[in-house]
């Protein structure tokens, strides 16, 4: 069997809800998987993602009315929580990180200063509902290179944007530093997800000019 090319892998993935509750993930795959979605690219490269993994069982059933009794919080092999971290953008962890690239070899100390300065000018000024839109983009870049990693490796996943956002902040006891962004379960489908529609590309585009107000 040839292996599966990246076209392949975006158009076969489908959101699956039905998994096999027997299977289980290794925390080792889980942290591969987790290793590749980490190449999603950031701005600045603040990499402002983290990751709350649920599995255990008495978590799982104060999750499942929390995420409107969406069966798959119980059968999937896990749950990934995905959180955007504020703290991501301030200047100690932009420090932090360009200066980790300095002594790797990534750039020069001259670059690593530019970089970091430019980066903590940027963020200083930007309102709560700016950074919101930078957390909400980058995890979402995040959470859909994880979804490819897991189909190449074969198993299926669902993203979840339904559910209770101030219970699961009360369930978790989240810091206001962490915006919740959604959640991920992985697992094996037990049932291929129902075929969709998707418009082609001639609907959504226009060229040079402002997009027509027709939905």
């Amino acid at each position: 069997m040839l292996p599966m090319t990246l076209q392949d892998l975006i158009r076969d993935r489908r959101s699956t809800r039905y998994f096999d509750p027997a299977c289980l993930i290794s925390h080792e795959e889980i942290y591969r998987l987790i290793d590749l979605a980490n190449q999603a690219p950031s701005s600045n490269n603040s990499q402002p993602w983290r990751v709350v993994i649920v599995t255990e069982q008495h978590l799982r059933e104060k999750l499942l009315p929390i995420a409107y009794n969406q069966q798959q919080i119980m059968t999937a092999s896990a749950v990934l929580i995905l959180l955007g971290a504020r703290q991501a953008y301030y200047a100690d962890n932009l420090n932090r990180i360009h200066h980790e690239e300095y002594i790797a070899g990534c750039f020069s100390q001259e670059i690593c200063e530019t970089l970091t300065q430019a980066a903590i000018e940027f963020y200083e000024p930007r309102s709560e509902q700016e950074i919101q839109k930078f957390l909400g983009l980058e995890c979402g870049l995040w959470a859909m290179t994880f979804m490819l990693a897991a189909q190449e490796a074969g198993w299926n996943t669902v993203p979840m944007t339904g559910y209770q956002r101030a219970e699961l902040r009360e369930m978790l006891r989240l810091p206001s530093r962490y915006l919740d962004i959604m959640m991920i379960a992985v697992g094996s489908g037990t049932r291929e997800g129902h075929r969709t529609l998707r418009h082609e590309a001639e609907r959504v585009t226009v060229w040079n000019a402002p997009p027509s107000e027709q939905p």
